[in-house]
Parts: C-alpha cells; structure tokens; sequence
C-alpha cells in the first residue's frame, strides 16, 4: 500500500507541476472535482443494495434497521464528495482521499462479488445478501473516506516539517553570512572613521558602521525569533521579575549609556522562559532609540494569576499602523508589515512562554506591557519587603 501511496504521489507532482499558462489550474480544478465526485458517486450507487429491503416487500425490523443504517452512510458519503470538494485540502490531498475510498470499495467489492458468484451457483442468493454487501461496502468505504483524511493530514503536516526544516536551513545561513558580513564591515568602517583625516569622510566611515551594526542587529534578532518558535514545547520555570528587569536594563545601559528607571518589587515571581530577559531587553532599547528622555520599567501583579511588565517613556509612541499589525489586531500584508524587528521579537519570545505583548496608554506616556502568569516564591526564599531590603544594603549612620 505504501508503495501505491508513493506512486500516486509520483504521479500526481507530474499532473499537477508547473505547465503551459492556465493548463495546469485547469487540470487541477478538473483532478478536484472528478475525485469528490467519486466520494459521492460512491454513496449514489451504495443506496441500491442498502433499500434492498424496500424493494421486496415486507421485512422484519432489523433489517429495515440495517437499511436504513446503510442508507445513511450513503449519504454520508455524498455530503463528503461535496464537504471535500468545498475543504481547504490541496487537490492531490483530495485525489488521496479519493484513492483512498476507491479502493475501500473495490478491494472489498470484489471480495463480496467473488463470494456472491460462489452463494449464486450454489442458488443460495437473497434479498439479504445484497443488503449486508450493500453494508460492508459503504461501512468500508466511509471508513477508509477517514483513512484518506488522516493520511492527507499526516502527508500535509510532513510537507510542512520539510518546508519548515528548509526554511530553518536558509534561516541560518542568511544569518550567519549577514553577521559575518556585519562585523567586517563595522571593522573596516571603524578603522576609516579614526584613520581618515577628512571630517566628511570620517562621518561617511561612521554612518557605514550605524548601517553594518544595524544589519547585525537584524541577524541576531531574526535567530531570537526562530529560538522563540523552537521553544514553545520547552516547559516554563519560575523566574523573578526583578532580577529579570534589572539584567535587561544594564544591558541596555551599559550600550547606549541610557538612564532607566526601575521599579520592580524584589519579590514578585512569573512563570516564563528564560528568554523573557530578551523581550524585555527589546522592549527597552526600543524606547531608548524612539522614545523620549524619560524611561520608566515597572511591574505588578493585579491579581493572583497575572503580573505585568510595562516599558513606558514620553517618546511619540509606536505608529498605530505598526501597533495594530503586531497586537495582531490586523493581519500582515506588504503594506502592513511593521518597520523593525525589536517588537516582534518581544511578541515572539513572550508567546513562546505562554504569554502577551499589548500597548496601553498611560496620560502622555506609551507602555508597552509584557504579561505572564505569576508564580509563587520559592520556599527557600525568605519574603521581605523591598523597603527593609534597602534599609539592609544602606550603611550604617
């Protein structure tokens, strides 16, 4: 059977590959419709031996039972040809299904003819032969209806893992030839903006480092957002809020030398991923770079289930355009796709933790909140208050 399978596919990459202009669509709307026609066809002719019982005059109740049951399938089977022919199945999926009910029938069917062929010349065929045919055919051909639609899943869902593995392939060769390329250029721009006397020059050597930073940047992001997808089956840990905010706050600091704020209780805890540290880190340099001179990073826990972490600043506040694609409230298009990666890698890496990146507006300023599922303290850890913490660190008077 798996050999068939492999053919048919064989077969239906030639039917179905690139061709003359329109030829190809042409041919496959006609593959879909012939195939959810034999699904229904096959229903059609199935009600002949399942009324069987009608046609002969009166019957006992089990077998206008049995009739009617097999009369229901068969039209199961024609409300599936149409159900198949409207579904989102590729049309070599659906000619599988097709295959698959085809064969459900015929293999069967032939089985029950050579058996009917052996009662026939022993005079032994009855009305309730041809009813229990009639039922094992379309038990068998409904059954095997379903056989074809787990296997066009489990052929769809190894596609998509092939385009997946592709896709992570291409992934890191382009991020590795950009990060590669980046740093070469960031040293040679370097070494023009010192070495070279003309002022023009030396700033034309600076603005080529910004660019050749700028494109590593986007390498290293791009590989946050694929490490974010791969781990969304990693289970979540208990993480401290605080420290997680002050490890992304001196990151950014001590790169762009930006003064933040920070106001995180020292014993608030969520359940995350340990890359929440870099959707945060993102969230503020996003603000150090758009917004304005004041940056304020905050936590808080409205309830006993959800914390909130929020980047707000006085800067002008992410586009609305930009605000509604990456909330999700809108779906990507060319024109609406978001200008930067900073906020999609956030978004990302916080959805793989089972959590949410939203905007609010808090007066003037924007907030950008992060928001997971708080988690109790760990028992080895001793609940004090953040001001009998500070009063511990002050020196002595």
């Amino acid at each position: 059977m798996t050999g068939v399978l492999a053919r048919i596919d064989q077969a239906l990459v030639r039917l179905f590959g690139p061709g003359p202009a329109g030829g190809g669509r042409q041919r496959e709307r006609l593959a879909r419709i012939a195939s959810c026609a034999v699904v229904s066809l096959t229903g059609v002719a199935l009600f002949v031996p399942n009324l069987a019982p009608f046609l002969v005059g009166s019957q006992p109740a089990v077998g206008i039972g049995l009739a009617v049951l097999g009369s229901l399938v068969c039209l199961g089977l024609v409300a599936a040809g149409v159900l198949l022919y409207r579904s989102d199945f590729s049309t070599p999926n659906a000619v599988r299904i097709a295959v698959w009910n085809f064969l459900g029938f015929v293999v069967l069917g032939v089985v029950l003819l050579a058996h009917g062929a052996y009662r026939g010349a022993l005079g032994t065929v009855t009305p309730a032969d041809a009813l229990a045919a009639g039922n094992v055919l379309a038990i068998s051909a409904a059954a095997h209806v379903i056989i074809g639609v787990h296997d066009a899943r489990r052929v769809r869902a190894e596609q998509l893992a092939h385009e997946r593995e592709k896709f992570a392939v291409l992934s890191r060769v382009l991020r590795h030839n950009l990060r590669n390329d980046a740093t070469v250029l960031m040293g040679q721009s370097e070494r023009l903006a010192t070495e070279l006397p003309d002022g023009s020059l030396a700033e034309t050597a600076e603005l080529l480092y910004g660019r050749a930073r700028s494109v590593g940047d986007l390498a290293d992001k791009t590989k946050a957002m694929v490490e974010a997808l791969d781990r969304r089956s990693t289970p979540n840990v208990r993480l401290n809020v605080h420290d997680v905010a002050t490890n992304a706050v001196d990151d950014v600091s001590a790169d762009d030398g930006a003064e933040i704020a920070v106001d995180v209780p020292r014993n608030l805890w969520v359940w995350a991923d340990d890359s929440i540290e870099r959707a945060l880190t993102e969230l503020v340099e996003n603000a150090v770079e758009h917004g304005g001179s004041e940056i304020h990073v905050s936590a808080d826990a409205p309830d006993d289930e959800t914390v909130r972490i929020d980047v707000a600043d006085d800067g002008p506040g992410v586009p609305e355009d930009e605000r509604i694609v990456i909330s999700g409230d809108e779906e990507i298009t060319q024109l609406k796709h978001g200008s930067g990666l900073g906020l999609w890698v956030a978004r990302s890496v916080a959805e793989a933790a089972d959590g949410d990146l939203c905007f609010d507006t808090d007066g003037e300023r924007t907030v950008v909140r992060l928001a997971h599922d708080r988690a109790d303290a760990p028992a080895t850890v001793e609940m004090v208050s953040d001001d009998a913490v500070s009063a511990a660190q002050s020196p002595a008077t």
